[in-house]
């Protein structure tokens, strides 16, 4: 074995590197530690190997610890990747390319092992001597060999460029940081170049490993005192990866760059998704986000993806303080299921909440219409009763005064007063309940099953088409029914049939009884609702017109004289709905 100066500082470099090596082991957990560690690995390799060649004596051993190092070209890959974690852009490489990097170096193993046969790589080998290195090989370099100085230089331009653009945007509070990473991956850089274009000068020795010592004394300078790592990756991690709010980021071009753990799982999406543009995410997106142009100004909307609901907040980032000019987006996505669902029920039950005072509302004006009906039919009662007593008490004197002269017709007037008085009674029996109770659903068909109805209906062909309607109206909804059936059976002539069915009309809905009897002549469509009209109490279709105008139902007849009668029933919008049958 010889040692040499050369050997010695390649030992150092050696311990330099694993040293920093077994300190990032310690936060392995770290991407940007990861990376580090196979930078460090790798210098030591090379470091090593080279070293294990300076001290070695024979040629052979020489030869094989050179074939061994060939292995350095897989530290600009390192290196490469390194950068790229560090300064966050390890996602705009797909992992293939990646590694697709490592072709080279295997192809450049290959080569060197079997060198005796083909000389691209070392043609012709000397031994020399020097003060500084003692024996040692000095190598012609071959074809390949620039192949190898090209691709690490290429390699290491685009980890060097890749620092100085993150240095010169960085914010202050890692500026520092970034600017000595960019300083230390300059000394590799320039070891290269050196080694590649003025090997005679340095007599074959390649520098590039020692230019590592200055690299890892920079890194262990940053890290005592400046806490290098700590504050972009741990702080990355710590306050990006593990956020509960979904994160994506978009470069200028509108492709997604970023997307942490929540994000991924808020959306139906995977990390393949990254480096795709922002369009394959418009179907979870508020439809204000799906223009596809970048932004100048916040903006924010909800979407509901899958189950939930979820708060898109998008901000521009500007980078060189434009705010006319975004060079790239963030996007928050925020869980906002639970206020959502608290938003809808709240909703929900103001919704309810206006139902019900509006159904209050038309119960108290109905009941006022009632009161004030009641009035005019208890006016209107009183009014027929006395005139029926006057009556009674004008044909009762006039046969007292007669003598023997009496008015034959006198005794049935006056029964027949006396049967006019009772019906009156009997009639108020049947309205003294309307309007003394708010207004409520009705269901239609279940009308015609009542006891004093049904029979009506038995006495005729009757058929019933208004499946699942419900009404609000006054209780005494179902005399209506029953005092047009009673018409139909009473005056109709010739009505053998009765149908009774609606449909809806814009708005509203029409609900129409009609008979097959004589009908109604144009003349008296509209004066057979007034008070006293018509044969009896002249109040049936008196009755019923005041009943349903309680809630704003409207009738009308529009039969045709000679076909039958035909009753149509206007209730407004609000006033119906329909159920399933049970």
């Amino acid at each position: 074995m010889q040692f040499s100066l050369y050997a010695s500082l390649l030992f150092l470099s050696s311990l330099i590197s694993i040293a920093l090596a077994g300190y990032a082991l310690t936060r392995i957990h770290e991407k940007v530690m990861r990376s580090f560690v196979y930078l460090m690995a790798g210098v030591f390799c090379w470091s090593f190997s080279y070293f294990l060649e300076s001290v070695s004596t024979s040629v052979i051993s020489k030869l094989f610890w050179s074939v061994i190092s060939v292995i350095d070209l897989v530290v600009p890959v390192f290196f490469l990747f390194f950068v790229l974690q560090f300064t966050r852009s390890s996602d705009r490489i797909p992992p293939v390319m990646f590694y697709s990097l490592i072709i080279i170096p295997c192809i450049s193993f290959f080569i060197s092992a079997t060198f005796p046969f083909h000389g691209l790589v070392w043609p012709e080998i000397y031994l020399i001597h020097s003060f500084f290195a003692g024996f040692s090989l000095y190598y012609m370099h071959g074809a390949w060999y620039w192949v190898e100085i090209i691709y690490s230089i290429m390699l290491y331009s685009a980890a060097v460029w890749l620092l100085l653009q993150s240095a010169i945007r960085s914010p202050p509070a890692y500026a520092v940081q970034m600017w000595l990473v960019f300083v230390s991956s300059l000394f590799p850089f320039v070891s290269s170049l050196l080694y590649a274009f003025a090997a005679p000068v340095f007599r074959g020795i390649d520098i590039t490993p020692f230019s590592f010592i200055l690299t890892g004394i920079v890194l262990f300078y940053a890290i005592t005192r400046y806490s290098l790592f700590d504050l972009i990756p741990i702080a990355y991690k710590q306050i990006i990866q593990d956020m509960q709010e979904g994160v994506i980021v978009l470069d200028k071009d509108s492709r997604i760059v970023e997307m942490n753990p929540a994000a991924v799982q808020y959306l139906p999406v995977t990390q393949d998704i990254i480096g795709e543009h922002y369009s394959a995410l418009f179907p979870y997106l508020p439809g204000n986000f799906n223009d596809g142009s970048g932004v100048s100004v916040s903006r924010s909307g909800i979407s509901k993806v899958s189950s939930r609901w979820l708060e898109f907040r998008e901000y521009p980032i500007n980078l060189d303080k434009n705010p006319l000019k975004a060079d790239g987006i963030l996007i928050l996505c925020i869980d906002v299921t639970e206020r959502e669902i608290a938003k809808q029920e709240i909703s929900a039950r103001n919704e309810q909440l206006q139902h019900e005072v509006s159904e209050r509302c038309a119960a108290e004006e109905s009941l006022r219409q009632a009161n004030k009906k009641l009035g005019l039919l208890s006016g209107i009662t009183r009014h027929d009763i006395l005139n029926s007593v006057t009556v009674v008490n004008g044909y009762a004197r006039m046969l007292q005064e007669s003598g023997n002269e009496r008015d034959p017709e006198a005794p049935l007037r006056i029964v027949e007063a006396g049967e006019k008085i009772v019906e009156i009674i009997s009639f108020t029996g049947v309205y003294e309940n309307m309007g003394t109770t708010a207004p409520r659903w009705i269901r239609v068909a279940s009308i015609f099953n009542e006891p004093d109805i049904l029979p009506l209906t038995q006495k005729m062909f009757f058929s019933l088409d208004i499946s699942g309607l419900f009404v609000y109206a006054d209780l005494m909804f179902s005399r209506v029914f029953y005092n047009l059936l009673d018409n139909t059976l009473r005056h109709s002539k010739g009505a053998s049939k009765v149908r009774v069915f609606g449909e809806v009309r814009g708005h509203e809905y029409c609900l129409v009884y009609e008979d097959n009897g004589t009908g109604i002549p144009p003349e008296e469509k509209e004066i057979i609702f007034r008070q006293g009209h018509g044969k009896n109490t002249g109040l049936g279709l008196f009755l019923i017109r005041e009943i349903l105008d309680i809630t704003g139902i409207r009738i009308q007849e529009c039969g045709v004289y000679g076909e039958g009668a035909r009753f149509e029933m206007i209730i407004p919008e609000g006033g119906f709905r329909f159920e399933r049958d049970e």
